[in-house]
This record gives C-alpha cells, sequence and structure tokens, in this order.
C-alpha cells in the first residue's frame, strides 16, 4: 500500500463517519418528531412538532437517499360499543341459538347476534344457560381451542325449534 492509497482509504473512512453521523442524527428527529406525534394524538400538549428532518446526501453516491414519508394522521378513535340493557345480551343469545349448529362455540353466537360482546358478560349468560339446562358444555376449551357447547331439548323447546 502505498502513502496515497493510505490517506484516500483514510479520507473514506472519514467521511463515512461523518456520513453515519448525519444519518444517525435524522434517524434520531425522526423518532423524536413520531414520539411528539404520539404524544399529541393522546390528548399530550405543550409540545411544537418539528417539520419533517431533512433528506441526507449519501457520500458514496452523489444522490440523495430516499426520503422517509410523513407520518399519517392519527387514526380516530372507536367510538365504545353501546351499553346494553340488563337482560339484552341474554336475549340475544337465547334467540341466536335457533342460528347456531347443534354443537357451537362462542364465535358462532359472535357472528349470530352480530356483534361481539364483553367476553365476561357473555361467559356469564353461558354460564346461566348451563344452570337453567339450556346448554351443556360439550368440551371445554383450552389454549387456542375454544370451548364447545351443545344444545339441549330445553334450549330446542324455547327457541321454538
Amino acid at each position: 500500500m502505498t502513502r496515497d492509497e493510505y490517506e484516500q482509504r483514510k479520507r473514506r473512512l472519514e467521511e463515512e463517519l461523518r456520513a453515519g453521523h448525519e444519518l444517525l442524527e435524522t434517524a434520531h428527529q425522526y423518532q423524536l418528531r413520531a414520539l411528539q406525534l404520539v404524544w399529541v394524538a393522546a390528548g399530550g400538549g405543550g409540545v411544537e412538532i418539528p417539520p419533517v428532518p431533512a433528506v441526507a446526501v449519501s457520500p458514496a453516491a452523489s444522490e440523495p437517499l430516499p426520503a422517509v414519508p410523513a407520518l399519517p394522521a392519527p387514526l380516530p378513535t372507536p367510538p365504545k360499543p353501546a351499553r346494553r340493557g340488563p337482560w339484552e345480551l341474554h336475549n340475544d343469545v337465547v334467540d341466536a341459538l335457533e342460528k347456531v349448529p347443534e354443537i357451537f362455540t362462542r364465535n358462532d353466537i359472535c357472528q349470530a347476534i352480530g356483534y361481539e360482546p364483553d367476553r365476561g358478560s357473555l361467559y356469564r349468560v353461558l354460564q346461566g344457560l348451563i344452570e337453567e339446562g339450556g346448554i351443556v358444555v360439550e368440551q371445554t376449551g383450552s389454549g387456542k381451542w375454544p370451548t364447545r357447547y351443545q344444545k339441549t331439548a330445553a334450549s330446542n323447546a324455547t327457541a321454538g325449534g
């Protein structure tokens, strides 16, 4: 290696170090801007959101690096589900028993009633139907496998089917 090659490689390493620092600084600016956007979206105030950082130029090639797109506006929060009356979920589940197969899961019930009720509330309704004799547990769920319920003659008589 000659002295000129040594100096040239040293200059290239210094240039790569400078470019790395610039990229790191730009990444930090994007992260800070994202944090500030999340803060403002969560209802926090008193933070000024800086503009999108300038595009860095790659030292190895004299073309600009691809620009990172601006963050989209935060999505509006979904509306809370309407609170149901005391027996509305129970009545919806009893009506849904006509539409579900003989052996069914909570997912079949949710599909039949057309909405996803609170898990605890649905569990209490199903437990009540078990105590009344309208349904029985055909197979207890475990892990990703849901509990399977079976309709009884009492549920068919009340549902009219």
